[in-house]
């Protein structure tokens, strides 16, 4: 475990599942010990290793089924794009060597992606600057099988200055689902304020095709 996650007791579950792309569910790859702070969730582990709880995505689509309707052709080339383009920003993250991101791209068969996520890190480069970030954490799983609602969700990237932490949630759509937006990102708080010391998470939604391309999102607390 990183020492930030340590110092801020972060509990990662990501040594311990896996996602599987074919059943897309989380499958179990290592063993809890009876005495691991997430022996837990072994209760909602099947047969097959499955852990069997709703995803963030999942609840989202139940909340809103208006905004993610059944995939078409089109649908899969959009969801492919937005994958390969976090995928790029997250890689800049994780790769950091300095106070500046730096953008590096891996595949050049996605223009459109290499564009977006390109952006994204500009963007990101100067939110870090201007917050004075001194800390970065990034592709965490948290699970929550300990309240009124059982589940789980990847945070993409926690940020950290003197004084504030901040949910970064990238998105990439022209449409303004506020909404939809605010919802996720209070379960995203909330997975990462049951799962840490961390409190009062300042949340900012990053998409380069909105209007308001750095936005933050005012949360019930």
């Amino acid at each position: 475990m990183s020492s930030i996650k340590s110092k801020h007791f972060i509990n990662d579950i990501s040594d311990y599942f896996e996602y599987d792309q074919d059943s897309l569910v989380l499958k179990l790859v290592k063993e809890i010990d009876y005495e691991n702070i997430n022996f837990n969730l072994t209760y909602y582990i099947d047969e097959n290793k499955n852990l069997n709880i709703d995803s963030i995505d999942q609840l989202c689509q139940k909340e809103f089924p208006f905004i993610q309707s059944p995939s078409s052709k089109v649908l899969e080339q959009i969801f492919l794009r937005n994958k390969i383009a976090k995928e790029l920003i997250i890689n800049s993250v994780v790769q950091r060597k300095s106070e500046s991101l730096k953008f590096e791209k891996n595949n050049e068969d996605h223009k459109i992606a290499i564009n977006i996520a390109k952006s994204v890190v500009h963007d990101l480069n100067k939110f870090i600057y201007k917050n004075k970030i001194n800390h970065s954490v990034a592709n965490i799983l948290l699970a929550n099988v300990e309240a009124d609602i059982n589940f789980y969700g990847k945070i993409d990237l926690l940020l950290k200055s003197n004084d504030n932490w901040f949910l970064c949630i990238f998105k990439f759509s022209k449409s303004p689902y506020e909404d939809k937006y605010k919802y996720e990102a209070q379960l995203q708080k909330r997975l990462i304020e049951s799962n840490s010391d961390i409190k009062n998470v300042k949340v900012f939604i990053f998409n380069p095709l909105a209007d308001i391309v750095i936005k933050e999102l005012k949360l019930q607390k």
